[in-house]
């Protein structure tokens, strides 16, 4: 369903520039006074204290600890492979996402004329990119297989909200539909990312502001405070259908809801994603106008990108975008080996 409306978004903007393109003949043959206009989505140029506009790539270090490093990499660990059979059976507390949003930086594309944000703006009768995400999350559509669209799981082995720490996984699932009796596996041929997690009392992440735009988008990214859990730096691709992010250094928290936890709310993902790496992730071929594109066409920044304002970061010397996704999750039976 993502890719059907990503497709859908793409195609309309392709059909609105040969109509463009087409009355402008015609006004040029036959002095004919009908034209088409675009609307042009203009970027808010305040600037805080610790984050540049224009086209200055913010160089503000963050203090996120990071145990691994953020040098590029076009093969970055993933969350595709096998999954590792010592880390499997039912001893998981698995919890699936239920909602998540981008909040920074946002997508901007050129629909018609000028530069739309589509993260959360729908165009030409398509939803916006959040709103695609989220259908996916709670929808068995396109194909209709009985699995949900879109699953990301956090697996706890096992999940002790009274120890210091344990070990934890993100992953890929295939959870059955619908979402109200859903229960959930590794996706088949992927591989959790796992790592060490941490209990916290007070606040397990909030946002850096050197690493939020200058554009000031809202809502803005929001904080996992206590009682939470924080999770080591990671590496994986986030695969959004036609937006895959191989996020370096990422990290994940969350408050937890309820003791043993039935839920989690205040949710962040905070990853790394390179310019390299954005570089050399391309869009499918068979998107209009958008496809052979790379993934950063459409960040702030990005080459051929249209927004006025430039959402880069520096990371350890490296050059790329900092991402703050919010998410809420909920428990699910892990049927697992």
């Amino acid at each position: 369903m993502v890719k059907q409306h990503i497709r859908t978004m793409a195609y309309l903007a392709q059909t609105a520039l040969l109509i463009t393109a087409c009355n402008g003949d015609d006004t040029a043959a036959s002095s004919a006074t009908e034209t088409t206009t675009g609307t042009a989505t203009e970027s808010s140029a305040t600037t805080n204290d610790s984050a540049t506009s224009g086209s200055t790539t913010n160089t503000s270090e963050d203090s996120t600890t990071s145990t691994s490093s953020a040098t590029s990499t076009t093969e970055p660990e993933t969350t595709t492979g096998e999954t590792d059979s010592t880390t499997g059976g039912d001893a998981a507390d698995a919890f699936r996402f239920t909602e998540m949003f981008v909040r920074d930086p946002h997508f901007f594309i050129t629909p018609i004329l000028g530069c739309e944000d589509i993260t959360d703006k729908g165009i030409l009768g398509s939803p916006a990119i959040n709103e695609q995400f989220n259908e996916a999350i709670v929808t068995d559509l396109d194909p209709q297989d009985g699995f949900l669209n879109m699953s990301f799981m956090l697996l706890f082995r096992p999940l002790d909200q009274a120890a210091a720490n344990g070990s934890f996984e993100f992953a890929t699932g295939d959870c059955t539909a619908p979402i109200e009796s859903s229960s959930c596996d590794i996706k088949a041929g992927t591989e959790a990312a796992a790592g060490k997690y941490t209990n916290l009392a007070d606040v397990c992440l909030e946002p850096i502001p050197g690493e939020l735009s200058s554009a000031n988008y809202e809502p803005k990214p929001g904080s996992a405070t206590g009682p939470c859990f924080r999770g080591d730096p990671l590496s994986f691709t986030l695969d959004l259908g036609d937006f895959k992010l191989p996020f370096t250094d990422a990290e994940i928290a969350a408050q937890y809801v309820g003791d043993p936890a039935d839920g989690m709310v205040e949710g962040v993902i905070h990853g790394f994603l390179t310019e390299e790496d954005g570089n050399n992730t391309i869009l499918p071929e068979d998107i209009p106008l958008l496809g052979g594109n790379p993934i950063s066409s459409v960040l702030p920044g990005g080459e051929g990108n249209c927004a006025e304002h430039d959402d880069r970061d520096m990371h350890m010397g490296v050059s790329g975008w900092w991402f703050y996704i919010d998410f809420k999750a909920a428990r699910v039976e892990y049927t697992g080996e």
